[in-house]
């Protein structure tokens, strides 16, 4: 079976990747094309596209170019020249690089969290809480805890985890820090007053919209995150006084 070879400037051609970066690749370990025997030029194979095709998606995901050595060498799968070899060499390869992938995805993940989560509180304070942003600094280089996860699994559905407002980051999620605020601003205030009965009307408008309108769901969602006596909310807000003052409003709300 004959092997197909690309000069450098084939491949810089084919690649988009300029023949300085190519040799530059080259110097540095992370290819090693062969050598015509007659000219001398460079010569590319099956085992510099794979290795090349790695390079980029590294790239892509911001390693350096030291730390792109490090994983070639350590998922090196010789090439054979069958096609039997060279297609699991490629399949290991690139199951390889999605794992990686992965795993850059759940750490921007938790990332975004944590970032949302901070904005989240200033939102509902107005004010930048120090020992937060400390907790934030713990946080980032904490492994992600299991137990909540798990727990959350055992309470509702698939279906369900789809649709709650559970690790979600947009407009609609930081609208309730809003709400909050102006809960925090009214909490004192008596059940059927004015601004308590505008924030009701507020509250069930925006629990209908956040729970696509299953208000068996909603309520559901309610009882799991009421805290126990003497327990810290298991949503960042819903403090066992708020959600009273809630339920007090929603009482005399319709």
């Amino acid at each position: 079976m004959d092997v197909k070879l690309y000069t450098v400037g084939q491949l810089s051609n084919l690649t988009k990747v300029s023949i300085r970066t190519l040799h530059y690749y080259e110097k540095l370990g992370l290819l090693n094309p062969i050598r015509d025997e007659n000219n001398q030029y460079r010569l590319y194979g099956d085992r510099d596209i794979l290795r090349l095709q790695q390079i980029a998606i590294l790239k892509k995901m911001k390693f350096k170019l030291s730390e792109i050595a490090v994983i070639l060498d350590q998922n090196e799968t010789l090439v054979d020249e069958s096609s039997h070899h060279a297609v699991s060499a490629w399949t290991q390869s690139l199951e390889g690089q999605l794992s990686i992938v992965r795993k850059q995805q759940e750490d921007l993940r938790k990332v975004e969290q944590l970032l949302f989560s901070t904005l989240y509180s200033i939102r509902v304070t107005g004010q930048v809480n120090l020992e937060e942003m400390l907790h934030f600094i713990k946080e980032l280089d904490q492994p992600k805890d299991r137990s909540r996860g798990a727990l959350l699994r055992e309470v509702f559905s698939p279906e369900e985890l789809e649709v709650m407002p559970i690790n979600k980051t947009g407009p609609v999620e930081m609208e309730w820090a809003d709400i909050l605020r102006e809960i925090h601003n009214h909490i004192h205030e008596a059940p059927d007053s004015n601004a308590s009965q505008k924030l009701a009307k507020r509250i069930t408008e925006y629990a209908l919209l956040l729970f696509n309108g299953d208000e068996q769901l909603a309520e559901k969602y309610w009882e799991y995150i009421v805290p126990e006596d003497g327990q810290s909310p298991r949503v960042y807000g819903m403090t066992s006084e708020v959600m009273r003052y809630i339920e007090k409003i929603l009482e005399r709300w319709g």
